[in-house]
């Protein structure tokens, strides 16, 4: 919805049992309450390690198979050769070279080995082990953020039928919606080929589909008078963000390292703002406007939605992760943040209607 973000857990990236014939058998309603467990989440958060080690790729036991795996497959340009010779083409296209091969076969019998021993199931490169289908590396994920962005599209088709285009915000939801596309986009390609292009790409859409809920509940609450839109307050909203945008996404850009604490931090703190501003502004309008209560409830979902990002755990079947049912739980919210747009679209409409009727237009 318009006041979530995607991003919020610091994960390096990380090249990914297989399904290539490797053999891995020894084998991954209230605003003030509201803003209280934004402030537990946000505190949770920025305190996680933000470390490219994790437990499981510095023990002996990953270390001992990544060692023998390398040396008998990576080590010279002929072994290089003879394992692209013999790589299906899915799997070089999703960017699996001999090395990244190597870590992950290494991953799945370090996990067999800790298993054996009675061991729980450590992180590995920041990351959960999660088993690969068609060499994507986290599927529940991706198509779980393939079917959040589907969802937008199949409703701003649904809306584009059925509401004229004379709504006073009907174009601004169809930015929205391309922002949303975009950055469901980005999250699916990130979950299936995490690099470090696509790691940036997501976050950096995540946050344009945060600050656009700031923008939309900007144009909504304050240029919008008798149905009319004030395109001063619109475009003056547009060059702030616009300004924020760049000048975060640049700092972060230029970094030598992804400041993952400050992008964290960032993206609370408008995530915050938008769901405040959202929740106050239905809130105050929602006796004559009953049908805000769908907003809210959207919102209110997605914010404890987002307490699954705490609850982290090994993947259940080593495929699904908190992080991906937390994409799963925003998939259905998708549709009763639109029925609120095609509802307060024709109560718009209405407005228009009446101060032109009082102009004697």
């Amino acid at each position: 919805m318009a006041v979530l973000v995607s991003k919020y857990r610091p994960r390096p990236a990380f090249r990914g049992k297989s399904e290539t014939g490797l053999d891995y058998n020894t084998d991954k309603s209230d605003v003030t309450a509201m803003v209280y467990w934004w402030q537990v989440v946000s505190s949770l958060l920025i305190a996680l390690p933000l470390t490219l080690a994790s437990p499981g790729d510095i023990s002996s036991a990953f270390q001992g198979y990544h060692r023998s795996c390398f040396a008998r497959r990576c080590s010279s340009p002929a072994l290089l050769e003879e394992f692209a010779d013999g790589q299906p083409l899915y799997l070089q296209l999703l960017g699996w070279d001999c090395t990244s091969e190597c870590k992950y076969s290494s991953m799945w019998k370090a996990v067999d080995k800790f298993q054996e021993q009675g061991k729980g199931i450590p992180q590995f490169f920041g990351k959960w082990p999660f088993v690969r289908v068609w060499g994507i590396q986290e599927p529940a994920s991706a198509i779980f953020s393939l079917l959040n962005g589907i969802g937008h599209l199949y409703m701003i088709i649904k809306l584009r039928r059925t509401v004229p285009p004379s709504a006073p915000m009907y174009y601004a939801w169809h930015l929205y919606c391309a922002i949303a596309m975009h950055a469901w986009f980005w999250s699916t390609i990130f979950h299936a080929c995490e690099t470090s292009f696509t790691e940036i790409m997501d976050y950096f859409s995540a946050f344009s589909l945060n600050l656009s809920g700031l923008f939309l509940i900007c144009i909504r609450s304050l240029a919008l008078r008798h149905g009319r839109i004030d395109h001063r307050v619109v475009f003056a909203a547009g060059v702030v963000l616009c300004l924020i945008f760049w000048r975060h996404t640049s700092y972060l850009y230029h970094l030598q390292r992804f400041d993952y604490g400050y992008n964290m931090k960032i993206n609370l703190l408008a995530g915050l703002t938008s769901t405040i501003w959202w929740v106050s502004w239905c809130l105050y309008h929602i006796r004559r406007k009953p049908y805000l209560i769908g907003p809210v409830k959207c919102i209110i979902a997605a914010n404890l939605l987002l307490l699954l990002e705490l609850g982290d755990f090994p993947p259940i079947w080593w495929t699904f992760d908190a992080h991906s049912l937390w994409h799963a739980g925003t998939f259905p919210l998708v549709f009763i943040w639109y029925r609120f747009i095609v509802a307060d679209s024709f109560t718009l409409l209405k407005e228009q209607d009446r101060s032109k009727v009082k102009k004697g237009v």
